[in-house]
């Protein structure tokens, strides 16, 4: 994960975009597209099909009776892409332009080729590449004919005003991470969100980074005599963060009735009981999977405890008694953690969140294809 300036425009990563025209031995005349590229920036090229003469953009030529130019389009200086939404119109960035698989929209899951993604602006540049096209075609001399995008940069950077139609940046967003399950990068707004390019959640992957911050300072606490109890606070508080995100997308996807579909939206994961009484009859995820019976009962009296820290000024209340069973601890008195206690819990914490993951993508599957080809290049 790297966090930057947000919201920045980032430049087009550069090339030349090339037009040959061509003079075959039959008489006809024959078109070329390429792109060259010698800026010392990262840069990446993907290509789409473009149906002339409007240079609407497809995934593959149509049939031979169509019309359509290759089109290549440039990456930003990051060596990312940006992607809108056809669904939900969200943009983002990544370096996800598949042509084997579909790719996923982090915000609201729609999944679709990668041409069905390109921005406005992308699309916009496509149609000049074949307006240069067609114009090359018709024109009386053959040879090359060229969209130059350095000198355009350059420009750009002095002048930000004035540039051409055809010329197209993006813009950095909040979160920019790298997918556990398939090595792909995305820059997405916010922190949680399906990864493009396998479909797999983040939100297992940003809670452990919280969990582990949160261990870190417990460690720095425990060295420095100062009380553990926060630790409870924060942590429950980051996993009830986390799981909300499946809920609503389990909310917005999976047909069901508008008052269910209210209740799971808004729901809070700090009562462990009333989560495991939707989560299992509704969707079949059980959070307690291959967990014993006394780690269960023990991370449910955490949770209730992050309320006495939270509420009721860390003293025990008769509340907490009566829903926790703790015979260890008498009414009012002031409850204290050890560093057991809380690496037990953060422990436990991972692996109801993992539990909760699995169950979700049991709903919804991941794009395998991604994956396999990262674990190969991992073992390899």
């Amino acid at each position: 994960m790297e966090y930057g300036p947000e919201f920045q425009e980032i430049a087009h990563c550069g090339g030349k975009f090339i037009v040959t025209t061509a003079q075959m031995p039959n008489g006809q005349r024959g078109v070329q597209l390429g792109v060259e590229h010698s800026r010392p920036l990262p840069a990446a090229f993907f290509m789409v099909w473009a149906v002339l003469p409007g240079g609407i953009p497809m995934s593959r030529a149509l049939t031979k009776e169509t019309p359509c130019l290759p089109v290549f389009i440039g990456s930003d200086t990051h060596g990312l892409f940006g992607h809108r939404c056809p669904a939900c119109q969200e943009y983002w960035r990544s370096q996800t332009v598949p042509d084997a698989w579909d790719i996923t929209c982090p915000y609201c899951g729609t999944s679709g080729q990668t041409f069905e993604f390109l921005t406005a602006e992308q699309v916009r540049f496509v149609r000049a590449v074949c307006e240069l096209a067609m114009a090359a075609y018709a024109a009386d001399e053959v040879g090359r004919h060229v969209i130059d995008m350095d000198p355009v940069i350059d420009q750009v950077a002095t002048k930000p005003t004035e540039r051409p139609r055809f010329y197209y940046t993006e813009q950095s967003q909040q979160n920019r991470y790298t997918c556990d399950a398939c090595g792909a990068e995305d820059d997405v707004l916010g922190r949680y969100g399906y990864c493009s390019s396998c479909g797999t959640r983040n939100d297992l992957q940003e809670l452990t980074r919280d969990i582990k911050a949160i261990e870190a300072e417990a460690r720095e606490r425990h060295n420095t005599r100062e009380p553990l109890e926060r630790a409870v606070v924060d942590a429950v508080r980051a996993f009830d963060s986390a799981a909300r995100q499946y809920a609503k997308q389990l909310a917005e996807r999976v047909p069901m009735k508008p008052e269910r579909r209210e209740a799971l939206d808004g729901f809070l994961f700090h009562n462990l009981k009333k989560a495991e009484a939707v989560l299992e009859p509704w969707f079949g995820i059980g959070l307690f999977k291959r967990i014993g019976a006394d780690d269960a009962e023990f991370i449910r009296r955490m949770f209730l405890r992050r309320h006495v820290y939270e509420h009721d000024g860390g003293q025990v209340t008769q509340r907490y008694l009566n829903e926790s069973g703790d015979t260890s601890v008498k009414l009012k008195q002031s409850l204290r953690e050890t560093t057991d206690n809380i690496f037990r819990m953060t422990g436990l914490i991972l692996r109801m969140a993992r539990n909760l993951h699995d169950g979700f993508h049991d709903v919804f599957p991941p794009t395998e294809k991604p994956i396999a080809m990262y674990r190969e290049q991992q073992a390899g």
